[in-house]
């Protein structure tokens, strides 16, 4: 396959009117890092095992404070994964459906800013709330577990012509596609501010919270001692979809404070099939509320970019 490895700059001049805010934690992660800095030391097995149930303990449940119109006009669908209920959100009726696959601590109708644009280009859109995230059931999940939940939502509406990630998403979403479902075949995906590398992702997580190396050490074997394989099987860039994605997107901004660029950049260098569409200041989370951005990527799913924008 022949490489896409052209590298863009988005076209935009928007300026967002709320501009991202740095990451706040919440009061009790002050408790957290002293019992970890203290007992971790002391019990480090049980401490790896306590900071394994916070990591995959999502903090909160993401939720609307008002309603709109898209919310509204959703169409809901239950469907099973496991034991667990699972929430899915619909709108429209077009001939290729396109699959929306929300973050770590958000939820599928988190994504409807792509909705309007991907509906006036006649697609059917398809969004839902991960394992204990938005409306789902579960209380906690990882990114194997989140990857057989984008597994289990592509069967229940009939597959996909393509997939809008974001972050903790899109790395969930290629590790299915690569190693849970060989046979899925997407058209086009799509991977916004999606981390490379697992392990900087746990060592981040573990430095957040204070465990100590001794506990930190039991944490990712305990990791692989539950997934049955070493922790950088699962980074994205390692995922092989050229059987199964025909083309891939990949969009960083460079000013984003959650996953460094430069993940970004390994994922897209190291896939023969993708292109990476670079923005610069709108951070990790509004970059999405951004339009020239939004328009993009339905006009990637629609075929429709032009090349005037190459760098």
């Amino acid at each position: 396959m022949t490489k896409a490895n052209a590298v863009y700059h988005l076209p935009s001049e928007y300026v967002d009117p709320k501009p991202e805010q740095p990451v706040r934690y919440p009061p009790i992660l002050k408790l957290v890092r002293f019992l970890f800095g203290t007992l971790g030391y002391l019990f480090p097995k049980l401490a790896g095992r306590l900071a394994y149930r916070l990591f995959s303990t999502p903090r909160l449940r993401a939720k609307h404070r008002t309603s709109d119109e898209l919310l509204e006009s959703a169409r809901i669908f239950e469907f099973m994964y496991g034991k667990e209920l699972l929430k899915g959100y619909e709108w429209g009726y077009g001939g290729q459906t396109i699959l929306l696959v929300h973050g770590w601590e958000s939820r599928g109708t988190a994504l409807r800013t792509f909705v309007p644009y991907l509906l006036e280009r006649g697609f059917r859109v398809v969004a839902f709330d991960g394992p204990a995230h938005g409306d789902s059931g579960g209380k906690r999940t990882n990114l194997l577990h989140f990857g057989g939940a984008v597994r289990a939502v592509i069967n229940q509406v009939g597959g996909v012509y393509g997939i809008i990630t974001h972050s903790f998403g899109g790395a969930s979403t290629a590790f299915a596609l690569s190693r849970l479902e060989v046979s899925t075949k997407v058209g086009k995906l799509v991977l916004i501010n999606v981390p490379n590398r697992m392990e900087k992702v746990l060592r981040d997580a573990m430095a957040t919270m204070n465990v100590p190396p001794p506990a930190a050490r039991r944490f990712l074997q305990y990791i692989e001692q539950k997934v049955k394989f070493p922790i950088h099987y699962v980074d994205t860039s390692r995922a092989d979809l050229q059987e199964q994605v025909e083309e891939v997107l990949v969009v960083h901004d460079k000013q984003d404070a959650v996953v460094d660029f430069a993940e970004g950049q390994a994922i897209f260098e190291a896939w023969d099939n993708a292109r990476m569409l670079v923005s610069d200041g709108y951070g990790h989370y509004r970059l999405m509320k951004n339009p020239d951005l939004l328009r993009y990527v339905a006009d990637f799913l629609a075929a429709e970019i032009s090349a005037s924008t190459e760098i």
